[in-house]
């Protein structure tokens, strides 16, 4: 039986960031390049009213990608470390490397869906009802919609590119998931 949440959950990949080739600084640290920027300030005119809340992963480039809406809807961004980037699908590193290596990057896949569902459970137990805008990467993303997708008996809706986000619906034991790109 699906879960009988009730929230309306804004999923963002973060927006366009400085390339990774040549990027020595940590990870975590890599900003949104101009583009990105720019592509933040669309999605604060098309996200921008009725936000109960603002989570970004802790990488820099997913707060910064939220920040101009968390700013103009007087909230604060919210760190939730469930929102964090994969890493290739490496964890839980004694399954994906052990005895589940031949099949260790669906197992990994399946850990970050439990991980990013902790982070729906977690948005959805704070703002019940809500409209909540949170922010992540775009290798976990797709594991969560595809956790509800397959959970709630929904389709996939088209991937969205940068700058774009994912509306996920859920009331009463029912979801739906839709695409959106900024006009």
């Amino acid at each position: 039986m699906p879960f009988d949440l009730h929230l309306t959950l804004e999923l963002v990949p973060h927006c366009s960031s400085v390339e990774r080739a040549g990027w020595t600084a940590g990870h975590d640290s890599r900003p949104l390049s101009e583009q990105g920027f720019a592509q933040a300030e669309r999605l604060m005119a098309a996200l921008g009213a009725g936000i109960d809340a603002v989570y970004a992963s802790p990488a820099l480039r997913c707060h910064q990608t939220v920040a101009p809406l968390a700013r103009a809807a007087g909230l604060p961004v919210t760190t939730l470390a469930a929102l964090v980037e994969a890493d290739d699908f490496r964890e839980p590193a004694a399954w994906v490397d052990g005895v589940f290596a031949p099949m260790g990057q669906a197992v990994g896949a399946a850990w970050s869906a439990g991980v990013m569902l902790g982070a729906l459970l977690t948005m959805a137990g704070a703002h019940p009802g809500g409209r909540v805008v949170a922010s992540s990467h775009g290798d976990v993303i797709p594991v969560l919609l595809a956790l509800i997708s397959g959970w709630y008996a929904v389709p996939l809706p088209e991937p969205v590119g940068r700058g774009g986000w994912y509306t996920i619906r859920l009331h009463g034991g029912r979801a739906s998931i839709a695409a959106a790109m900024p006009s």
